[in-house]
């Protein structure tokens, strides 16, 4: 083998990062032998993949002239041509494939018999390339005339079990680096080999394990909602959960133009032309897949040519922009890429050369029918979003049948289908539906008080039945409410515990009372006032104020002026210096309210909110006698930590014990907390 430690580097070691792209090469290689069946073997106790293929094997002259030949050029007329003895066109070009498994192992076996020629085994190691090469080019560094550095593998007795036709070659992997075979490795590869490879030959059986890897293995047509196809081959065959289109009772799959021109247009008569398909998934996260431990995303666009996979993800080279681009996948044909003498792979071998012009034209073609389909989409969701929150939920099903009047049948259609369109995950657009429910029900209300006018003593039992129907409504809504507010403190007991709560609570403390007290709601016609005392308890003189830095708040609520001092988490400070300090914040307060008569009469409450606990509190006794002391004076001394524990507490209890069970509570939870089962 003759190679530089930059090539090894660059095309070896660091060519691949995962398994299935290298297991590709190897079966890539199967193909362009001629072979009509490649067994790729996971020995999971031995740590070992081994690949067998029935192709025509080499002898010695084919090995260190042709596979051990770093770059040699397949297709040349000068080589084997453009076409393989069975007349395949080979996926092979460049002579590096090899070279690739080297990313994920240090050892290599190769073990092939050609038709009338001497079986040749031989073995290669990492390292050991390394270190020979590194000594040949070290050796060159004064030499006028430096050599081209040369590995010769280590010569192994050969073990031809694996094949039975008499031909073909076994190569077994082993010394893995970063990649660990266990029972889920074969599933995983299964998927991903069927992925990279086209699998619609006859003449070409890929068996992992024992069991044949077949089109189906793909595992993601029935994630597709929408299918739109290029050229004769119908996959819509393998997507059984496609939406039905309501007027034709036909599944939902579209035939696109395949042929295009050098700019990208679409023309039947244009010089290029693909196949395959572009799908749209029901749901965002139906497109994380994950299998052998590995974690895979579906939300891309691949681009095989020759059979295989020459692009991993073409979709994001687009900025179509709108959430309906993270519900896309495909694939995408284009042999035409890789009809000519020049090689529009980039080294990486897992890119395309953007600059090409084929490569333009293919981006452009897809450019137009992206935006196609994003219309197309948007527009088949539109029709069918009622449709789909039905299907989706059974909950919702029920309430919307048993839905009256008519007209408000008709709102909900359109308030549906600005949820489906809003392209949310499950959690959230479930939560949605309950939202969208509960201010129905509430609509419902609203359309009998209209009503109330023609209830007489005839139909008495219809309105005691709507008293109770609001009844539940506004309990429901006020659970809502509770639900809400445990979420967020929730939030806060988390940044609590993170010690990062100071700055996060500083405003939100201040617009949000009720974490103070249960009862506190904030009086918006009060804004003037609130302005106004604001100014007054800022103006007032705190000594020591540069040390202190206060950060003090006023609200005026229904039923008292509430004061709020919110001290740095790091701050301690003795009770009289509280009880000083927000004393002149009372008297502020209290000057000015004294001017308005009605303002008086309204109690003064002031609180301290500290990081830490007073000096000397933790003793119980001395926290007794001055939280007395301070009450006195309508002050109140809270930690943060407190304030929130209080709060989820007085929460939780009322929506454990105290908020009443109704049906439209039922309902309303059993549409929050319903997910659909998983199409796998």
């Amino acid at each position: 083998m003759s190679i530089s430690l930059s090539v090894l580097d660059h095309l070896g070691l660091n060519l691949y990062s995962n398994t299935p792209a290298v297991i590709s090469e190897v079966i890539a290689n199967a193909w362009d032998a001629d072979a009509t069946r490649v067994d790729v073997t996971i020995d999971t106790a031995a740590k070992a993949i081994t690949v067998t293929d029935n192709g025509h094997g080499m002898d010695l002259r084919d090995i260190n002239n042709r596979y051990l030949l770093v770059g040699y050029r397949r297709r040349d007329p000068s080589s084997q041509g453009p076409l393989t003895k069975l007349g395949r066109k080979p996926m092979g070009r460049k002579g590096i494939g090899k070279l690739s498994l080297f990313s994920i192992a240090d050892r290599i076996a190769v073990h092939t018999q050609k038709t009338n020629s001497e079986p040749e085994a031989f073995q290669m190691d990492a390292e050991e390339i390394r270190q020979n090469v590194k000594a040949q080019e070290q050796s060159n560094e004064n030499e006028q005339n430096p050599k081209v550095p040369r590995y010769s593998p280590l010569p192994i007795e050969f073990d031809g079990s694996g094949l039975s036709g008499g031909t073909g070659t076994t190569i077994k992997i082993t010394d893995f680096k970063r990649v660990r075979l266990t029972g889920s490795s074969i599933s995983g590869l299964r998927k991903r080999i069927a992925r990279r490879f086209e699998l619609l030959s006859d003449d070409f059986e890929i068996v992992l394990n024992g069991n044949t890897v077949r089109f189906e293995d793909r595992d993601y047509f029935h994630k597709a909602r929408f299918i739109f196809q290029y050229g004769d081959h119908d996959y819509s065959v393998h997507s059984r959960n496609l939406d039905i289109d309501e007027e034709t009772g036909e599944r939902l799959a579209f035939t696109r133009p395949h042929r295009f021109d050098e700019d990208g247009n679409a023309d039947q008569a244009g010089a290029y032309e693909t196949r395959g398909w572009i799908a749209i998934a029901r749901r965002s996260n139906d497109l994380d897949d994950s299998a052998g431990g590995l974690d895979d995303n579906l939300n891309r666009i691949t681009v095989l040519m020759r059979g295989r996979v020459a692009q991993e993800d073409i979709l994001q080279e687009y900025r179509l922009g709108g959430m309906i681009t993270k519900y896309i996948f495909g694939e995408i044909h284009a042999d035409f890429l890789d009809e000519d003498e020049e090689d529009i792979a980039t080294t990486s071998r897992q890119q395309l050369a953007e600059d090409h012009p084929k490569y333009k034209a293919l981006k452009n073609f897809l450019d137009t029918e992206l935006r196609h389909i994003w219309t197309e989409t948007n527009t088949l969701k539109m029709r069918r979003a009622l449709e789909t929150a039905l299907e989706s939920n059974p909950h919702v099903k029920q309430w919307y049948d048993n839905l009256r009047p008519t007209s408000l049948k008709k709102r909900a259609k359109n308030v549906f289908r600005g949820i489906d369109l809003a392209n949310m995950d499950d959690e959230h657009k479930h939560d949605f539906y309950a939202t969208a429910v509960l201010a129905f029900e509430r609509l419902k209300l609203e359309h009998a008080l209209d009503q109330i006018d023609e209830i007489d003593d005839s139909n008495m039992e219809t309105f005691l039945k709507w008293l109770a129907d609001m009844d539940a409504v506004e309990a429901t809504q006020y659970l809502e409410i509770v639900r809400y507010r445990l979420s967020v403190i929730n939030e806060l007991q988390d940044k609590v515990l993170r010690d990062d709560y100071e700055r996060e609570l500083r405003d939100y403390i201040f617009e949000h009372l009720w974490l103070l007290d249960p009862a506190w709601e904030r009086a918006t016609e009060y804004e003037n006032m609130e302005e106004r005392l604001q100014n007054a308890v800022e103006r007032v003189n705190i000594r020591g104020r540069e040390t202190v830095q206060p950060d003090v708040r006023y609200r005026r609520i229904s039923s008292a002026h509430v004061i709020i001092e919110l001290k740095r988490a790091s701050v301690r400070l003795r009770k009289t210096a509280i009880e000083d300090q927000l004393n002149d914040y009372i008297a502020a307060v209290r000057e000015e309210i004294q001017k308005d008569e009605d303002e008086r009469r309204y109690p003064i409450e002031a609180i301290c909110l500290l990081g830490k606990l007073p000096i000397g509190w933790d003793n119980p006794d001395v926290r007794t006698r001055d939280e007395r002391s301070l009450r006195e004076y309508g002050i109140r001394v809270l930690t943060f930590d407190e304030m929130v524990n209080r709060a989820h507490s007085a929460y939780s209890k009322f929506a454990q014990a105290r908020a009443p069970v109704n049906e439209l509570r039922q309902t309303i939870e059993a549409i929050r907390s319903y997910r659909p089962p998983s199409d796998d």
